[in-house]
């Protein structure tokens, strides 16, 4: 196995909007998220603001989890910047057409033709980076991406806000069903796949769906790294034309088991052959901030679920990742108290 990995990173104003999304600090705070995730990802602590991505009470950023198991595992990966609200001070590929994209529920979440623009260009960095790959896995870090990723899926006939996940373990549903609602009053009957995007959609979906096809036309096995927003990735590949059947989903298994949401549903409805989750579990962690991900918190973010499932492919054990990331967690808590 020749493996590479992209971390797609963006923002949606709608992430902002009260009660939608605990990716942050604060409402606000979530447009700092992505940038933070890509750089301690890469760096091994954000440079935009002086910060340990843990909270308080040890509740960390899935990019930990990443870090940990590419850390171990070796293989090499890149940030790409699709349009954060604060850029990136690490070192990524900014794709030329990047842009934040806004609230949806208020206005159209792109001017005309970026989506289009950046699925273009994503397509041309994946026939780059999967030369000399068998497989490229795409992860993802965007607060208020599982509401946007739900109006994706609802223009393309499936019920996304129902299959939506949540970072919460109470998943805003009701809030989530408002916003989309909303958004979704400025889609014409008809509107191609890049129309939708721009109207309802964000920077980092159809990123990833460019990225996914660009490797598959390479003879790549495309890997989608990530919870119940990749159906909105899936949704873009299909509205392509591009064989949803071929593209692998890897998750944790908060995702799997998840009841506020419906990962196989969304395979199902694409066609996806493999969907796998993680094995690792918490439940036994010294640690109280990882035993929260057993209580429905953060579930999955920034490749998580894929990267560990790509670890263990790659030959090591659920033993070794926990160990990994263990290891990791106390450096960063030591970090923190110093």
């Amino acid at each position: 196995m020749r493996p590479i990995a992209v971390y797609v990173g963006g923002s949606t104003l709608t992430s902002t909007i009260p009660g939608l999304s605990i990716a942050g600090p604060s409402p606000e705070g979530t447009l700092y998220t992505p940038t933070l995730d890509l750089e301690y990802l890469t760096l091994g602590l954000p440079r935009t603001m002086n910060v340990i991505p843990m909270t308080p009470d040890g509740l960390l950023t899935p990019a930990l989890i990443t870090r940990a198991a590419l850390e171990l595992t070796k293989v090499p990966y890149l940030a790409v910047d699709a349009g954060t609200y604060y850029g990136i001070k690490a070192p990524h590929v900014r794709l030329p057409s990047a842009r934040y994209g806004e609230n949806i529920a208020e206005r159209p979440a792109m001017p005309r033709g970026t989506a289009r623009s950046l699925f273009e260009e994503a397509r041309t960095l994946g026939r780059l980076i999967s030369r000399g790959h068998d497989l490229v896995l795409i992860g993802e870090t965007i607060p208020g991406g599982t509401t946007v990723a739900a109006a994706i899926m609802n223009a393309a006939g499936l019920d996304g806000v129902g299959y939506v996940s949540s970072a919460s373990p109470n998943n805003p549903k009701d809030l989530k069903r408002q916003v989309v609602s909303k958004a979704l009053s400025r889609v014409s009957e008809g509107s191609d796949i890049f129309s939708i995007v721009d109207a309802v959609g964000d920077p980092v979906h159809v990123t990833m769906a460019g990225v996914a096809l660009g490797a598959m036309e390479e003879g790549a096995t495309a890997v989608l790294a990530g919870g119940t927003q990749m159906g909105a990735v899936l949704a873009i590949l299909r509205g392509v034309g591009a064989d949803t059947s071929k593209v692998s989903l890897w998750t944790t298994k908060w995702i799997l088991n998840d009841e506020t949401s419906n990962i196989r549903a969304i395979a199902e409805a694409f066609d996806v052959r493999d969907l796998e989750g993680s094995e690792v579990d918490f439940a036994d962690s010294p640690f109280e901030g990882l035993r929260m991900f057993e209580r429905g918190f953060v579930k999955e973010g920034v490749g998580a679920g894929g990267t560990m499932v790509l670890a263990s492919k790659m030959g090591f054990d659920a033993g070794s990742v926990k160990s990994a990331i263990y290891s990791e967690y106390k450096r960063l808590r030591n970090l923190g108290s110093a």
